[in-house]
């Protein structure tokens, strides 16, 4: 009994280690709470802080009312002292491109907790809210009846040329770009990832892969938080063909899903997208142009199967991956 117990002990903790990153950053977070101004308004208020190496941070803040934004704060770099990140903002433009209300802030992060002030159109106001423990919503969903499960954390048979390592149950970014053996013009996609701490990279070079559908349309997979507004080449975006609307992403070093329906259209319609990032729908059916249809959005293959994984160099992982076709005679959405 001892040995059996002791087993189980050692199988348990493993999967603890799969799942707990292996840094820890006291102020890099999702930050929610509530704001108020002198006049009377108030709403709620998310924020994404994010350390860029050698004690620096950004950011964006979001006060929403309604759930609607009605002002957005790029944080600007700042560096870490006695225990204390103290931030000021410029307002942003939405993911639309227009100004919102125009807004100065000034922000700390202490013990835990963001609280700042804020001037201008939205007349004079303060903020606060502590760290919060994002998750996403479908993360872990079970593949249904008659889904093609393409790696469960231990096979992987449904790749062409499986080059990329197994750790701790999860594909780990390898050689080449991994690509499946099956074809299907219509299909719903779970797959989960999760991309490496790298701080000091910026831009590209920060957790980069993307999953491919068909091969050649690119949804991308970056680590991509703490940004605002972000582009279409950021993480939930379609790559050069719309941008996400709002900042879904979890930090890097936690798992996170993407759930993904791909319909391929015919000759009197496109192919269409839809995409959830973290259970957060981003896009919903966006038509692919008529001039990326052939050759795709960049980086892809032309050769078949349904879906490519890329290597862009990054450590990226990922795990749980199961595509459930769809048929003529099911609905398409």
């Amino acid at each position: 009994m001892f040995y059996f117990v002791l087993a189980a002990l050692c199988a348990a903790l493993q999967v603890l280690a799969a799942e707990i990153p292996s840094f820890s950053d006291p102020f890099m977070a999702e930050y929610e709470g509530f704001w108020s101004a002198s006049n009377g308004t108030k709403g709620r208020m998310t924020a994404q802080v994010r350390p860029l190496g050698n004690n620096q941070y950004d950011g964006f803040i979001l006060l929403k009312r309604a759930k609607a934004p009605v002002t957005a704060f790029q944080l600007r770099t700042s560096t870490l002292e006695n225990g204390t990140v103290q931030f000021e903002g410029v307002t942003a433009k939405e993911a639309g491109g227009d100004l919102l209300a125009q807004n100065q802030v000034t922000a700390q992060i202490k013990n835990g907790k963001l609280t700042g002030k804020f001037t201008g159109e939205l007349g004079e106001g303060t903020f606060e809210a502590p760290k919060s423990k994002g998750k996403s919503k479908t993360l872990g969903a079970k593949p249904p009846k008659h889904a093609i499960v393409l790696f469960d954390g231990e096979t992987a048979s449904g790749w062409k040329d499986m080059t990329w390592p197994i750790k701790n149950g999860a594909l780990e970014v390898g050689q080449d770009n991994l690509q499946v053996k099956a074809q299907h013009s219509n299909f719903r996609l779970h797959i989960e990832f999760r991309t490496p701490f790298m701080p000091a990279a910026t831009g590209q070079d920060r957790g980069n892969s993307g999953v491919y559908l068909q091969g050649k349309y690119e949804v991308q997979v970056l680590d991509s938080f703490g940004i605002y507004p972000l582009k279409d080449n950021d993480c939930g975006g379609i790559y050069r063909v719309k941008a996400p609307g709002v900042n879904a992403t979890l930090p890097p070093g936690q798992w996170q899903t993407y759930d993904i329906t791909y319909l391929e259209g015919n000759g009197s319609s496109k192919p269409r997208i839809t995409v959830a990032l973290n259970g957060v729908v981003l896009m919903d059916r966006v038509e692919i142009p008529a001039a990326l249809i052939e050759k795709g959005t960049g980086g892809g293959t032309s050769e078949p199967g349904f879906l490519m994984l890329q290597n862009h160099g990054n450590p990226v992982q990922f795990r749980n991956v199961w595509a459930q076709p769809i048929y003529s005679s099911q609905k398409l959405r």
